[in-house]
């Protein structure tokens, strides 16, 4: 892990190494975010760091397989220097247009950070997506080191994408 005097995860020094490190992954990832505690400044020494990878074109169906593909690629270039990482991944079109927007899905849309961007356009489709949810009235609460989203009203249905 890097980390700065304190023990906690640099979140400057975590962005900027995996700028570098994962710049070169196949053309089938179209992107890789950072979100969780580490894209929130609020990592500590035994905070892990959170990926998510988009890919479009991966012919992996069987999910347990795709995500060992992906996590060894990704370690590949990482795994010197972080060994506590968490892996997500999506179809590219699933994170930009989902059918169901969970609160996992909220957090990263909220807490994203783009490491690898090869559409070229997230920052700007995060920047709306974090818009549409202050619209909407969503609001997340902080509850120890975890988080929840209240509706504006309970049960009510809301359109963010």
């Amino acid at each position: 892990m890097v980390s700065n005097v304190s023990g906690r995860l640099s979140r400057d020094t975590v962005v900027v190494t995996l700028r570098d490190r994962l710049r070169d992954l196949p053309d089938f990832v179209r992107a890789v975010l950072l979100f969780g505690s580490v894209a929130r400044n609020e990592a500590d020494e035994r905070s892990d760091i959170d990926l998510l990878v988009l890919h479009e074109g991966l012919r992996i169906s069987n999910i347990v397989e795709r995500r060992r593909v992906l996590y060894k690629l990704v370690m590949d270039r990482i795994g010197d220097i972080y060994d506590a990482v968490t892996l997500l991944d999506m179809e590219l079109k699933d994170f930009i247009k989902p059918r169901t927007i969970t609160p996992l899905l909220l957090n990263i849309y909220q807490d994203a950070i783009v490491i690898i961007d090869r559409i070229g356009h997230l920052e700007q489709f995060l920047s709306h997506v974090r818009r549409r949810i202050c619209e909407v009235g969503l609001v997340r609460v902080k509850d120890g080191k975890a988080y929840y989203w209240i509706l504006p009203k309970p049960m009510q249905r809301i359109q963010i994408l």
